[in-house]
């Protein structure tokens, strides 16, 4: 490749943070990007960044020091949709945002990282940018967690009453108190599914808005949830869960008896489904129905 170089000017503010950690997690988070800002001593603010097909180099202005990276000894470089990440490991890191190149420039850039692009990223079987924690999907992840035990109420009633219709010398009564508790059954039955969806539109309207809407990525042996206002991150290993079930609507991830994600077929590609529920096959608390 014929010796380039493209040269680019940077300074380290909130919006650098802002959107560094938008391109490492996908997650807008102010009021962490300010606290960084905040943090940030006045010689780590002007940058240079030199590259060339090889190497990075980074010229700090205000310390006057400079520092050089070539791209196959870094830890990781990561294309985004907003620039580029480069790890120096599996923490430390530089951003570079797109809009820091001219048009032309960025095809050089790429041609520069192309062969390093991706080493050492760990392997994802999917990834759902927006999951939202809507009522319809808490609906039915109560529907599947609680149907089943609610609906067996009406059945243990009747079984635990029929003894009473025995005792009952009058037929008349007897005939009588059996209506009454079939019409108290059926009664109780059709106010679940009215029950599940009071539960989910209670839940939505007094959980943390924060956690309303998420970012999921789905590895090899766990899932993590970032929530796309706050950097908070929550991993959960498959092997940890409760249970794991496929049901008609997708796949539900059973923290305890009562509490859950659901994740609808369509979150997915065909493809992504098969290697999920490949995976999932390998452990024990798994369902498929």
């Amino acid at each position: 490749m014929e010796k380039q170089t493209v040269v680019i000017e940077y300074y380290v503010n909130t919006q650098y943070w802002l959107d560094a950690y938008y391109a490492k997690y996908g997650v807008l988070d102010h009021e962490f990007a300010q606290k960084l800002n905040d943090s940030t001593p006045d010689n780590m603010r002007h940058f240079t960044m030199s590259f060339n097909n090889e190497k990075l180099v980074i010229f700090n202005k205000d310390k006057n020091e400079i520092n050089t990276f070539y791209y196959q000894d870094l830890y990781c470089i990561n294309k985004t949709e907003n620039g580029y990440l480069f790890f120096i490991n599996n923490q430390d890191f530089y951003f570079v945002s797109q809009q820091s190149f001219k048009s032309d420039e960025l095809e050089i850039i790429h041609d520069f990282l192309c062969d390093y692009l991706g080493k050492n990223l760990e392997n994802q079987i999917a990834e759902i940018n927006n999951y939202k924690m809507d009522i319809n999907r808490i609906y039915y992840c109560f529907y599947y967690l609680l149907f089943k035990k609610s609906i067996m109420t009406p059945i243990y009633i009747l079984v635990m009453f029929l003894p009473c219709y025995f005792l009952i010398k009058d037929s008349s009564h007897a005939l009588f108190f059996v209506c009454i508790t079939i019409i108290y059954s059926i009664a109780i039955y059709f106010s679940i599914k009215p029950g599940l969806k009071f539960s989910a539109e209670n839940w939505c309207k007094t959980s943390n808005k924060i956690f309303i809407c998420s970012k999921v990525i789905f590895y090899e042996d766990r899932f993590t949830m970032t929530a796309k206002t706050q950097l908070s991150t929550t991993v959960i290993k498959y092997d940890q869960l409760h249970k794991i079930r496929k049901v008609k609507k997708g796949y539900l991830f059973i923290i305890n008896c009562n509490s859950g994600y659901l994740f609808y077929n369509e979150d997915f590609t065909s493809q992504q489904r098969q290697v999920l529920e490949d995976k999932l096959l390998q452990y024990n608390n798994f369902y498929l129905k």
